[in-house]
């Protein structure tokens, strides 16, 4: 064992303060870490798959809008005149490719979630590592300098 060659109660002092500062450190970051992942959790679950049904929602009406739209120009002009319609030929495009990536998103949000959650369950162990670190290693180390503390104070005060 390596000797410490302390002489001063007051670094021991310092240095029981800094493994308690640790401790209370540890346990609020991986509680932050924890709440970060149950946000990143809540947002693929619930929230991007709303996002993007809503949106799947707004971009298929608007594609009945522009074809509609097409329809009743087509109908309107001769069939030799095709550049009259080239608006509502050009927002029925975008409006079919807004669809196409609201689907395509849809069908991607199940597989992310799926990838998540095996990066969830690889890094749980490294938080719950962190974890016993601040709550058993720390604290041992913690309690044994202030019993140590404890016990050369009072041979200083004899």
């Amino acid at each position: 064992m390596a000797e410490a060659n302390v002489k001063s109660l007051e670094a021991i002092e310092i240095f029981i303060e800094s493994i308690g500062k640790l401790r209370h450190d540890t346990r609020k970051q991986t509680d932050e870490i924890r709440q970060q992942f149950q946000r990143v959790t809540l947002w693929l679950e619930k929230e991007l798959p709303e996002y993007w049904s809503n949106e799947k929602r707004i971009a298929e009406t608007r594609w009945v809008e522009a074809r509609e739209e097409l329809l009743r120009c087509t109908a309107k002009t001769r069939a030799e005149d095709e550049t009259s319609c080239s608006v509502q030929r050009k927002a029925l495009r975008k409006a079919t490719e807004r669809f196409a990536l609201c689907e395509d998103r849809m069908r991607l949000i199940p597989k992310c979630l799926m990838q998540w959650n095996q990066f969830l369950q690889e890094i749980s162990t490294d938080v719950r590592q962190i974890d016993d670190l601040g709550e058993s290693t720390l604290l041992n180390a913690w309690t044994r300098l202030q019993t140590t503390h404890d016990t050369l104070k009072k041979y200083a005060t004899q």
